[in-house]
Formats: structure tokens, sequence, C-alpha cells
């Protein structure tokens, strides 16, 4: 993973911020849709307890917590450059393939294949991250984008 100093943790923070609220918009969205196919119409109130104390989409939990962290991070002048260094990492770790306690991730490249959508918003949070090493793998498949370079 690349190594941030504050600045750059800073930099990366505001330009993944919106790709990650699209594509959480677009999973939600999605599991909302499967959600409902099987137990009936919900209010938004009663998907919003589902989310927050249901089994079934604690999965979330941690690109919620990295949407969350990075608000609070760029909006407290107070935090500190090794908070927001560690944020950035953070949310870079969500989509390595190295990270062991990743229980977001199989979820997620499930839906990869599910959803055209969640796939198309990756793509954006990909182009967000293509400034950091990561190894990310993509399940067989699945239509893997491509990177483009500048000299």
């Amino acid at each position: 993973m690349k190594v941030f100093h504050e600045q750059s943790a800073i930099q990366f923070l505001k330009d993944v911020r919106e790709p990650l609220l699209t594509l959480h918009k677009s999973i939600l969205d999605h599991e909302r849709a499967a959600y409902e196919k099987v137990n009936g119409p919900v209010t938004p109130a009663a998907f919003l307890q589902q989310l927050i104390g249901g089994a079934d989409f604690r999965w979330i939990a941690p690109l919620s917590t990295a949407i969350a962290n990075i608000d609070g991070i760029l909006d407290d002048e107070k935090v500190t450059a090794d908070d927001r260094i560690a944020g950035a990492q953070a949310v870079a770790a969500l989509f390595q393939s190295d990270s062991p306690t990743n229980g977001f991730r199989q979820r997620y490249l499930a839906l990869l294949q599910e959803s055209p959508t969640i796939l198309h918003e990756h793509g954006r949070v990909v182009q967000a991250l293509a400034g950091i090493t990561l190894q990310f793998t993509y399940p067989e498949n699945v239509f893997r984008p491509f990177c483009i370079t500048r000299d």
C-alpha cells in the first residue's frame, strides 16, 4: 500500500469521498430491493432499522463507517496528521485482497457480479484509488476496467 503523508491523505480522502457515497447508495438500493423481494415493501425507517440492527447487513458497516470517518477527518481541524493518514489507509484497505479482516469484501465481490450499477460505481472508486497501490482482484467473468496512465 502507498505510504501516505498528511497532504496526500487529505487529497485522497477528498477525491474518494463522492465515489464512495455514490457506491454506498447503489449498494443500499440493491440490498433494499433484494430485501423487499423476500420480505415485501418496507418504509425507509424500517429499512434503516434493518441496516443498523440486522445481521444480514453488518457487512456494509465498514463502508458506512469509512464514509463517516472521512467526513469527520475532513471537517475537524483538531484531527492529527496520523489520524488523516490512518483514515486514508482504512479506506484503501476496504478494497485490498490481502486484508485479513475484510468482512466487507466477500459480499462486495458478489455484488459486482450481480449489479451493473454497483460495478459502474466501483469503477469510479477504482479511479480515485488509482494513485495508490492496491491488490484488488476481480471475480471471474466480471469486466475488468482498464487503467489509463499519464506520462
